[in-house]
């Protein structure tokens, strides 16, 4: 009798992890038939915020997380003072509003021009090397895709890791990084070269990886943390453990924390969890119509669609003109340059429905 019950039920489990199976190399047909210069914006929202969300968020704060290794870096943000208690959640989410941003709108476009800008001008307070804005731009070209590697259902395919590549190049030459990698290939060998030559131990490093990271894990109930913590140590790469004095994991713990996020994330999710509906974008920034004037954008006010930290940094929305620490109304320069998806005038922030 029970071999009777048990047959229906594998039945439909397997139609519908088939089901599922169908449906996501029907996403990736998608995805493959964008161009990844012309459409980079929307196959890295696609990836970003619908195909990848988690993890791509993880990512990024991962990226930013791990250029406290380098000491040049991390000294900058340990002399702001923007790592205590009271101002960490306040720098949290300004960077996250302008990553969101500049994800959202291309740089050359009234919105996401005026984020960039606002970038610069928050940069040109500190004395910060071009080899430094290089690497943590290879951190955010790169991070997502090992990341999706690691713990995802799938690895990137070419066309993301393109668009990818071709998105934050753009950007970087609007901020006036110097001789930026073509090709992932390249800017991957200059990443790791940094890191063997830069990444070692610094006061600053652990200072500010540990505001960072009581930050991150503030929404973790209290009798949790210690443990939590440990977890984060065991997906850290050795180097950058060691950079920021960190004591390092056992190596069969490392296996078993890293085996259980590629199950629950990659493998539970790639047999049984459907594609994400392309509307269910988890973007936290609203996307209004951009007025035609600058003026009116610059002081026009954002909401957030959620807040993820208490106290809310931004409790009434942000103006694009008033994010970090600096003073209000201040924009800096987008620098000029050949950017590989140049926007025109006829140009819309494509989304693919």
């Amino acid at each position: 009798m029970s071999a009777l019950y048990a047959f229906p039920v594998v039945v439909m489990v397997l139609m519908w992890v088939g089901m599922c199976h169908h449906l996501r190399r029907k996403r990736l047909q998608l995805i493959s038939s964008l161009d990844p210069v012309r459409d980079a914006l929307a196959v890295c929202r696609m990836t970003y915020f619908v195909e990848f969300p988690f993890l791509s968020k993880k990512a990024l704060e991962f990226a930013l997380f791990k250029t406290f290794g380098i000491p040049t870096i991390s000294k900058v943000l340990a002399a702001t003072r923007q790592f205590s208690p009271a101002n960490v959640i306040k720098r949290y989410d300004d960077t996250h509003i302008i990553v969101e941003e500049l994800l959202s709108s291309h740089v050359d476009s009234l919105r996401g021009s005026l984020a960039l800008r606002r970038l610069n001008f928050i940069h040109s307070h500190y004395n910060i090397s071009n080899d430094d804005y290089l690497y943590t731009l290879s951190t955010f070209i790169l991070e997502p895709k090992r990341f999706a590697a690691r713990f995802g259902y799938r690895n990137w395919t070419e066309n993301e890791m393109t668009a990818n590549l071709v998105m934050w190049r753009s950007i970087g030459i609007r901020m006036g990084i110097k001789d930026i990698p073509e090709t992932v290939e390249e800017m991957e060998r200059f990443s790791l070269q940094y890191e063997a030559d830069n990444m070692v131990y610094a006061h600053s490093n652990r200072t500010v990886a540990d505001a960072t990271l009581d930050l991150l894990l503030s929404i973790v109930p209290a009798c949790l943390r210690p443990t939590a913590r440990v977890f984060v140590y065991c997906v850290l790469e050795e180097r950058l453990v060691d950079a920021m004095g960190y004591p390092r994991q056992n190596y069969l713990l490392i296996s078993m924390v890293t085996g259980t996020l590629h199950l629950c994330l990659g493998t539970f999710v790639g047999l049984f969890l459907p594609p994400r509906p392309l509307t269910w974008s988890t973007e936290r920034i609203s996307m209004e119509v951009e007025d035609q004037e600058e003026e009116k954008e610059r002081k026009k006010v954002h909401k957030l669609r959620y807040s993820e930290y208490k106290p809310e940094s931004y409790p009434d929305g942000y103006r694009m003109d008033g994010l970090g620490y600096a003073p209000i109304g201040q924009l800096g320069t987008a620098f000029s340059g050949d950017i590989p998806c140049p926007f025109f005038s006829s140009f819309s922030n494509k989304k693919v429905a």
